[in-house]
Protein backbone atom coordinates (compact mmCIF):
# COMPACT_ATOMS: atom_id res chain seq x y z
CA UNK A 1 0.00 0.00 0.00
CA UNK A 2 1.14 3.24 -0.90
CA UNK A 3 1.85 5.86 2.02
CA UNK A 4 0.79 9.15 1.99
CA UNK A 5 3.32 11.82 1.71
CA UNK A 6 3.10 15.16 2.57
CA UNK A 7 6.89 16.33 1.07
CA UNK A 8 8.86 15.12 -1.77
CA UNK A 9 12.32 15.40 -2.81
CA UNK A 10 13.12 18.01 -6.01
CA UNK A 11 16.13 18.97 -7.58
CA UNK A 12 16.94 22.91 -8.17
CA UNK A 13 19.98 25.21 -9.61
CA UNK A 14 20.83 27.46 -6.97
CA UNK A 15 23.80 30.22 -7.46
CA UNK A 16 27.52 29.36 -6.87
CA UNK A 17 29.11 31.81 -3.85
CA UNK A 18 31.08 33.41 -7.00
CA UNK A 19 27.71 34.05 -8.69
CA UNK A 20 26.59 35.63 -5.72
CA UNK A 21 29.12 37.32 -4.72
CA UNK A 22 28.91 39.03 -8.52
CA UNK A 23 25.02 39.65 -7.97
CA UNK A 24 26.26 41.33 -4.89
CA UNK A 25 28.41 43.79 -6.57
CA UNK A 26 26.04 44.80 -9.60
CA UNK A 27 23.23 45.35 -6.17
CA UNK A 28 26.12 47.41 -4.76
CA UNK A 29 27.48 49.10 -7.88
CA UNK A 30 23.35 50.09 -8.73
CA UNK A 31 22.94 51.52 -4.78
CA UNK A 32 25.92 53.58 -5.05
CA UNK A 33 24.76 55.25 -8.81
CA UNK A 34 21.77 55.49 -7.69
CA UNK A 35 22.55 57.40 -4.26
CA UNK A 36 25.68 59.52 -5.01
CA UNK A 37 26.21 59.24 -8.96
CA UNK A 38 22.82 60.44 -10.25
CA UNK A 39 21.93 63.17 -8.51
CA UNK A 40 25.12 64.72 -9.54
CA UNK A 41 24.54 63.77 -12.90
CA UNK A 42 20.96 65.09 -13.36
CA UNK A 43 22.02 68.68 -11.45
CA UNK A 44 25.57 69.21 -13.43
CA UNK A 45 25.57 72.39 -15.10
CA UNK A 46 26.48 71.82 -19.17
CA UNK A 47 26.42 75.22 -20.86
CA UNK A 48 26.80 75.60 -24.81
CA UNK A 49 27.89 78.75 -24.36
CA UNK A 50 25.69 80.06 -26.96
CA UNK A 51 23.56 82.82 -28.38
CA UNK A 52 20.37 82.71 -25.97
CA UNK A 53 19.28 82.73 -22.74
CA UNK A 54 16.34 80.46 -21.76
CA UNK A 55 14.77 80.34 -17.89
CA UNK A 56 12.66 77.19 -17.40
CA UNK A 57 9.23 78.01 -15.95
CA UNK A 58 9.23 79.22 -12.36
CA UNK A 59 12.75 80.49 -10.99
CA UNK A 60 14.22 81.82 -7.92
CA UNK A 61 15.13 85.50 -7.19
CA UNK A 62 18.43 84.06 -6.76
CA UNK A 63 18.24 82.28 -9.98
CA UNK A 64 17.50 85.14 -11.47
CA UNK A 65 20.68 86.74 -10.40
CA UNK A 66 22.41 84.21 -11.31
CA UNK A 67 21.34 84.12 -14.81
CA UNK A 68 22.06 87.89 -15.02
CA UNK A 69 25.54 87.06 -14.07
CA UNK A 70 25.61 84.61 -16.80
CA UNK A 71 24.29 87.09 -19.38
CA UNK A 72 27.15 89.27 -18.65
CA UNK A 73 30.23 87.29 -18.19
CA UNK A 74 29.15 85.36 -21.64
CA UNK A 75 27.70 88.05 -23.74
CA UNK A 76 24.46 86.46 -24.67
CA UNK A 77 22.25 87.90 -26.59
CA UNK A 78 18.94 87.68 -25.62
CA UNK A 79 16.95 86.37 -22.59
CA UNK A 80 13.74 84.35 -22.82
CA UNK A 81 11.60 83.07 -19.66
CA UNK A 82 9.21 81.10 -20.35
CA UNK A 83 6.28 79.24 -18.39
CA UNK A 84 2.37 78.82 -18.50
CA UNK A 85 -0.33 80.49 -16.27
CA UNK A 86 0.26 80.81 -12.55
CA UNK A 87 -1.14 78.05 -10.90
CA UNK A 88 -1.47 80.01 -7.73
CA UNK A 89 -2.40 83.94 -7.26
CA UNK A 90 -3.60 84.31 -10.92
CA UNK A 91 -6.59 86.29 -9.32
CA UNK A 92 -4.15 88.50 -7.06
CA UNK A 93 -0.97 89.07 -9.54
CA UNK A 94 -0.95 91.66 -11.92
CA UNK A 95 1.20 89.52 -14.08
CA UNK A 96 -0.62 86.18 -15.00
CA UNK A 97 2.30 83.74 -16.17
CA UNK A 98 5.30 82.62 -15.06
CA UNK A 99 7.30 83.97 -18.10
CA UNK A 100 5.68 87.32 -17.33
CA UNK A 101 6.35 87.09 -13.63
CA UNK A 102 10.10 86.28 -14.35
CA UNK A 103 10.92 88.81 -16.46
CA UNK A 104 9.24 91.35 -14.19
CA UNK A 105 11.72 89.94 -11.60
CA UNK A 106 14.38 90.77 -14.23
CA UNK A 107 13.30 94.39 -14.86
CA UNK A 108 12.93 95.05 -10.74
CA UNK A 109 16.63 94.31 -10.81
CA UNK A 110 17.47 96.70 -13.04
CA UNK A 111 18.02 94.29 -15.91
CA UNK A 112 17.56 96.28 -19.34
CA UNK A 113 14.22 95.29 -20.76
CA UNK A 114 15.13 95.15 -23.93
CA UNK A 115 17.31 91.99 -23.58
CA UNK A 116 14.67 89.99 -21.67
CA UNK A 117 11.72 88.52 -23.33
CA UNK A 118 8.43 86.47 -22.04
CA UNK A 119 7.09 83.71 -24.00
CA UNK A 120 4.39 82.53 -22.25
CA UNK A 121 2.98 78.84 -22.72
CA UNK A 122 -0.50 78.90 -21.87
CA UNK A 123 -2.31 77.12 -19.00
CA UNK A 124 -0.35 74.48 -19.65
CA UNK A 125 -0.64 71.26 -17.32
CA UNK A 126 1.40 68.63 -18.12
CA UNK A 127 4.73 68.34 -20.36
CA UNK A 128 5.08 71.81 -19.52
CA UNK A 129 9.23 71.65 -20.09
CA UNK A 130 8.84 70.63 -23.30
CA UNK A 131 5.72 72.86 -24.10
CA UNK A 132 8.53 76.16 -23.20
CA UNK A 133 10.28 74.26 -25.75
CA UNK A 134 7.88 73.98 -28.15
CA UNK A 135 7.20 77.56 -27.70
CA UNK A 136 10.70 78.95 -27.46
CA UNK A 137 10.84 77.07 -30.80
CA UNK A 138 7.91 79.20 -32.45
CA UNK A 139 9.25 82.71 -31.46
CA UNK A 140 12.50 80.93 -33.23
CA UNK A 141 10.69 80.42 -36.66
CA UNK A 142 8.95 83.69 -36.57
CA UNK A 143 11.96 85.54 -36.37
CA UNK A 144 13.15 83.55 -39.14
CA UNK A 145 16.03 81.84 -36.73
CA UNK A 146 16.61 78.62 -38.23
CA UNK A 147 19.82 77.82 -36.00
CA UNK A 148 21.22 78.72 -32.64
CA UNK A 149 23.15 77.46 -29.18
CA UNK A 150 20.91 77.60 -26.40
CA UNK A 151 21.95 77.52 -22.51
CA UNK A 152 18.42 76.56 -20.24
CA UNK A 153 18.79 78.10 -17.02
CA UNK A 154 17.32 75.23 -14.74
CA UNK A 155 17.00 74.35 -10.94
CA UNK A 156 18.92 71.39 -9.19
CA UNK A 157 18.07 67.94 -10.42
CA UNK A 158 15.27 68.66 -12.79
CA UNK A 159 18.69 70.04 -15.25
CA UNK A 160 19.09 67.84 -17.36
CA UNK A 161 16.29 66.76 -18.07
CA UNK A 162 15.66 70.98 -18.96
CA UNK A 163 18.54 70.49 -21.21
CA UNK A 164 16.69 66.78 -22.39
CA UNK A 165 13.21 68.38 -23.66
CA UNK A 166 14.82 71.59 -24.83
CA UNK A 167 16.57 69.97 -27.27
CA UNK A 168 13.64 67.16 -28.46
CA UNK A 169 11.66 70.58 -28.91
CA UNK A 170 13.92 72.78 -30.99
CA UNK A 171 15.19 69.67 -33.01
CA UNK A 172 18.96 69.09 -34.08
CA UNK A 173 19.62 72.33 -35.51
CA UNK A 174 19.66 73.72 -32.13
CA UNK A 175 22.42 72.99 -29.96
CA UNK A 176 21.28 73.24 -26.40
CA UNK A 177 23.10 73.90 -23.15
CA UNK A 178 22.42 74.11 -19.39
CA UNK A 179 23.00 75.94 -16.04
CA UNK A 180 22.01 73.89 -13.45
CA UNK A 181 21.57 76.43 -10.07
CA UNK A 182 21.64 74.82 -6.89
CA UNK A 183 17.91 74.23 -5.04
CA UNK A 184 18.68 75.41 -1.67
CA UNK A 185 15.47 73.37 -0.46
CA UNK A 186 17.78 70.11 0.41
CA UNK A 187 21.60 69.57 0.68
CA UNK A 188 21.89 67.74 -2.49
CA UNK A 189 25.12 65.20 -1.25
CA UNK A 190 22.63 64.20 1.55
CA UNK A 191 19.44 63.84 0.17
CA UNK A 192 17.79 61.51 1.22
CA UNK A 193 18.01 62.81 4.91
CA UNK A 194 14.98 64.89 4.08
CA UNK A 195 11.32 64.50 2.16
CA UNK A 196 11.72 67.22 0.00
CA UNK A 197 15.57 65.86 -1.16
CA UNK A 198 14.16 62.30 -1.45
CA UNK A 199 10.99 63.29 -3.65
CA UNK A 200 13.15 65.37 -5.81
CA UNK A 201 15.97 62.96 -6.44
CA UNK A 202 13.75 59.90 -7.03
CA UNK A 203 10.87 61.83 -9.25
CA UNK A 204 13.37 63.26 -11.23
CA UNK A 205 15.61 60.17 -11.92
CA UNK A 206 12.19 58.58 -13.03
CA UNK A 207 11.23 61.56 -14.53
CA UNK A 208 14.74 61.80 -16.82
CA UNK A 209 14.82 57.98 -17.89
CA UNK A 210 11.33 58.05 -19.02
CA UNK A 211 11.71 61.35 -21.31
CA UNK A 212 15.05 59.64 -21.98
CA UNK A 213 13.66 56.56 -23.96
CA UNK A 214 9.46 57.06 -23.31
CA UNK A 215 8.56 60.14 -24.25
CA UNK A 216 7.88 60.62 -27.79
CA UNK A 217 5.49 63.18 -27.84
CA UNK A 218 3.52 64.90 -31.03
CA UNK A 219 4.47 68.63 -31.63
CA UNK A 220 0.42 69.69 -32.79
CA UNK A 221 -0.92 67.90 -29.45
CA UNK A 222 -2.78 70.23 -26.87
CA UNK A 223 -0.74 70.31 -24.07
CA UNK A 224 -3.32 71.85 -21.99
Amino acid sequence: MTRFKLTKKKECTVLTWPAKFLLLGILFLFFYFFMFQMPLYLSKSKPVYGDYLVLDGSMSDYSVKRAIEYFNTNNYKLIFTTGGKLSVGYYLEEKKTLAELTRATFLELEFDSTKVIAIPGGNVLRNRTYTSGLTLKSYFEDQNIKKAKVDVVSTGCHSRRSMLLFQKALGDNFKVGVYAIEDNSYELKKWWKTSKGARTVISETIAFFYSKFFFYPNENQNQT
